[in-house]
């Protein structure tokens, strides 16, 4: 007879017995794709980082290569400069509005007891942003030394050109210290009727160079690069 006290004795069920302890994960097919999505959305966002990165890197090297100009509103006009790796020219970045018309005036001369150069000729801006290019030297095409003028734009480019009198070829050719201000790399806003000193670099030559702060005007004529942004009221 069976010993009902026996477990040996006892009835096969069939089943197998429970485990003792944690058993091992078994994933629904629903929780690895929810796992495979998670890792794939990882790995995008990183990705998009790094080229965020490369994208951000690239734009300030175009930045410092080109210059930069901050947003501004249609009652403002801005300007900021712009790189230049050559001798005697200069760059910069400007944005002006529809209305009014607007120019970039140069020159060479500042007259003595005057306050403001004596303006040689201008060239006219087309609306939005351009980039100014005022150079100091010799033509190739007929070898006589100027103050060139260039707006480039999306409408295309704009060129003007002076020649130099004699006195001021021989001091821009000569080695001379020079007075360096107008606008830096940090963008400058007027009002739409202001204007904006976009080159004032005075050369440092006998006495022309004494009278060269505050807001009087020198003493003795004084030479160097000046160009300014302003609004077209007319003759120079």
């Amino acid at each position: 007879m069976d010993d009902p006290s026996n477990p040996a004795s006892q009835p096969h069920s069939g089943v197998p017995p429970r485990r003792n302890g944690n058993a091992s994960r078994q994933w629904s097919l629903r929780e690895f794709w929810g796992l495979v999505t998670i890792v794939m959305l990882v790995v995008a966002f990183v990705v998009t980082l790094q080229r965020l990165r490369r994208a951000e890197l690239e734009l300030d090297r175009l930045r410092r290569e080109h210059g930069y100009l901050e947003p501004t509103t249609e009652s403002e006009i801005a300007a900021s400069r712009a790189p230049s790796d050559q001798p005697l020219t200069y760059r910069a970045r400007v944005r002006v509005p529809d209305q009014p018309r607007y120019r970039v005036c140069y020159s060479t001369l500042w007259p003595k007891d005057s306050s403001a150069p004596d303006w040689f000729a201008a060239v006219d801006l087309p609306p939005g942003e351009s980039v100014v290019t005022v150079k100091i030297g010799s033509d190739p095409r007929d070898s006589r030394w100027k103050i060139t003028a260039t707006v480039q734009s999306d409408r295309g480019t704009k060129r003007l050109a002076t020649v130099l009198p004699a006195e001021h070829v021989t001091i821009f050719r000569g080695t001379h210290d020079a007075l360096r201000s107008g606008i830096g790399k940090e963008t400058v806003r007027k009002g739409k009727t202001g204007s904006i000193r976009l080159i004032d670099d005075r050369w440092l030559v006998g006495n022309a160079g004494v009278m060269l702060y505050g807001d009087k005007p020198p003493s003795e004529n004084q030479v160097g690069v000046f160009a300014e942004l302003q609004p077209d009221q007319g003759p120079l």
